[in-house]
């Protein structure tokens, strides 16, 4: 049996998600589910702490660092507790410019403190900041063992290729699908890079309104794009999170 996949969703932030946690989980779906803030991750943890198809992952965005650069001791006293880790990385959007130094700087931390745990997940934004995530990654993961996965990659080809080039995973959502710039990019991951998201809720709409009508989405264009079956791509994705997993 194959499962859906998505490997970068929100689900604490869902409505309702205290009573709705047994519906999320017996869904067709294995899941990563983020988290914002090393604070956020132990009562994560415990929501989901009986679930067989979530996961939770320790994250610290970059979109609020500002607000919670407090806790970094934090992330690292937690790190022990969960091989997942995101959602982490660099915005390099013109509304964050102030505070993009202390991003890397946390950033930098993160993966120097991901990089002493064998075999760790990373989930990471990179939006407006692929070159300099890259760069960070490079630098800090060298001999680490540590999988990466670029969610909601939007940067330039050329980057993207080198992404490819170090075996990074991509995961990608049914917004991707529908812009010109998202279809581009999926076009040139290579099959065994490919995974899924739903970036949810952020991503719900009034015709995508739950994770799995966001992932059947992004699998229908997958089948037309590579002219294969459904089922086939389905068990393609669940194949690559099995090896991402090994």
């Amino acid at each position: 049996m194959s499962y859906f996949i998505d490997t970068h969703c929100h689900l604490d932030l869902f409505k309702n998600i205290q009573t709705g946690i047994t519906a999320e989980d017996s869904t067709d779906i294995k899941s990563i589910t983020v988290t914002n803030a090393p604070s956020f991750f132990t009562p994560n943890k415990q929501l989901f702490f009986n679930a067989k198809n979530i996961r939770t992952a320790l994250g610290f965005h970059p979109q609020l660092v500002a607000q919670y650069q407090h806790e970094e001791k934090l992330f690292e006293e937690l790190i022990s507790q969960t091989r997942y880790v995101g959602e982490i990385g660099l915005d390099g959007s013109v509304e964050l410019k102030n505070s993009f130094p202390l991003q890397k700087k946390i950033f930098e931390n993160i993966l120097r403190s991901v990089s002493k745990s064998d075999g760790k997940i990373l989930t990471i934004h990179s939006r407006n900041a692929v070159e300099e995530v890259i760069e960070c990654l490079v630098r800090n993961l060298k001999r680490s063992g540590c999988k990466v996965i670029l969610h909601w990659y939007s940067g330039s080809i050329s980057d993207l290729k080198s992404a490819i080039l170090k075996n990074y995973y991509f995961s990608i959502n049914h917004k991707m699908t529908e812009s010109k710039k998202g279809r581009e990019i999926i076009k040139y991951i290579p099959k065994e890079l490919l995974l899924t998201e739903t970036d949810s809720p952020f991503t719900f709409s009034s015709s995508v309104a739950n994770r799995l009508d966001s992932l059947k989405a992004t699998v229908s264009y997958l089948q037309t794009e590579q002219k294969a079956g459904f089922d086939d791509i389905k068990t393609l994705l669940y194949s690559n999170f099995k090896t991402l997993l090994s």
